[in-house]
Order: structure tokens, then sequence, then C-alpha cells
């Protein structure tokens, strides 16, 4: 770990997108409409055959995959749909070869935590549960606002998309002044708002969340001035 800190204060500092590319790589996304509220993996949810016990399920944890084992059917992938929507689907499979007319209840139980990370110059870093749907404004508030070294135009979002990390750097004051658009926070998100040079924000990111590699797609060095903006690279150094 020490070994990988003291690598980003020297080499060229490569930065995520900004400005109107960083709105590319991660959209606004909708923070005011109801989110659909779909079924995860660790959610906990119960499926009721109407007059076939032995086919319902009382409580059945979704695996990581997002499958859920159902009897007579076996895994049946769940994640991202609603619970009417599991429900239906798992009718037709029934009907396809089991029974006739089957009439099935779904309910999620136990919903998974659903959280974000936000890290550097704010007053207190840490993994925060997001309570429905935020913005990254909230996200900044959740730890309890930035730190008087914040620099408002380098708050860089980290995201997964279909396995790969993305990350984007955004104006926070701008977006404060509503001179640029707000963000929709998603579940597992890292907020990182920097410093000079950004290093001591990469490390508290390390710090508050040491599982999640934030060096593995986007190489995030800090230069010997420090503030300096730069260009995105990729894991080849282009």
């Amino acid at each position: 770990m020490a070994a990988l800190l003291a690598a980003c204060g020297t080499g060229p500092k490569p930065v995520v997108p900004a400005g109107e590319a960083a709105y590319a790589a991660i959209p606004e996304g909708n923070i005011v409409t109801p989110r659909r509220v779909e079924i995860r993996p660790s959610d906990v949810v119960s499926i009721t055959v109407y007059r076939e016990p032995e086919l319902s399920i009382e409580k059945s944890i979704v695996d990581p995959d997002g499958n859920i084992q159902v009897p007579l059917l076996g895994p049946v992938d769940a994640a991202g749909l609603t619970a009417a929507e599991f429900a239906r689907d798992l009718e037709r499979r029934f009907a396809a070869r089991f029974l006739i007319d089957p009439s099935v209840t779904v309910s999620i139980l136990e919903s998974a935590q659903q959280q974000v990370t936000v890290a550097g110059a704010v007053t207190q870093p840490g993994v925060y549960e997001i309570p429905g749907r935020i913005s990254l404004i909230d996200a900044v508030a959740l730890a309890r606002g930035v730190t008087n070294t914040a620099k408002y135009d380098q708050v860089v979002v980290f995201r997964r998309y279909n396995g790969d990390r993305v990350g984007a750097m955004f104006d926070l004051g701008a977006i404060s002044a509503g001179l640029a658009p707000d963000i929709e926070i998603l579940a597992g998100d890292q907020v990182i708002v920097g410093t000079d040079g950004l290093k001591q924000a990469y490390r508290d990111a390390l710090q508050a969340a040491p599982l999640l590699n934030l060096f593995q797609t986007f190489a995030i060095l800090s230069d010997s001035n420090g503030g300096n903006n730069g260009t995105t690279t990729d894991g080849n150094g282009n």
C-alpha cells in the first residue's frame, strides 16, 4: 500500500474525463422520478404459488449472480426485475411445463443495503447508506460537506459499467451554483473530493474502501506541482 501511494507522487497526472465529457461518461440520471424497486443480489424474497405450497418459498436470498432457486425450475435469474415482473416470469415458466394457469406472487422482504463511498477532502470520509435517490451534492452532504482544502472542480465519481470501472470529474462549485447539472449517485459509486494534487484524496479513498481498487482502470497520479488538469489514459498508458 505504501509503495502504491508513493507512486502517486511522481510522473504525469492522467485524470478521468471532465466538463462535457464527464457527463458523457456518467450521465445525469433522474433524481426526482422514483426508482424502480428491482430485485438485486442479497435481497430476501418470498414466492407464493397459489394452491401450490410445495412450490412456494417463504424466504430465499438472491445469490451473487442474481439467481433464485425455485422448485421445479432450478436457478432463475431475477436481478433487474421488479417483484411483479419476476412473478409474471415464473408464471410463464410454470405454465410452459408444469402448471395450468398458475398464479404467482413475489415479495421483496429485505433489500440489500445500497451504499456509496465518499472520500477525500470531506469532513467525515466513509461508506454511507443511500437513502433513496441522491445526487452528487447529496452524497457530499452525507460526509458532512467538504473541507477548506477541497478542490471544488476536482470531484471524481467512479462507477462500474459491465465489470469495468469508469470515472469522471465534476465541478461541485458549478453544480452548487446551478451552472452545471447535478448527477445521480448510484449504489456502489465512489465519490472523491480532490485536494491539491489529489494525492490525499486517493489515500483517504483507499482507507475508506480498501477492497475497492481505484487504480484498476484509471492510473490516478499526482504530479509534483499538483492541481493541474490532465487527460485520460487506458491501462497501456495511451
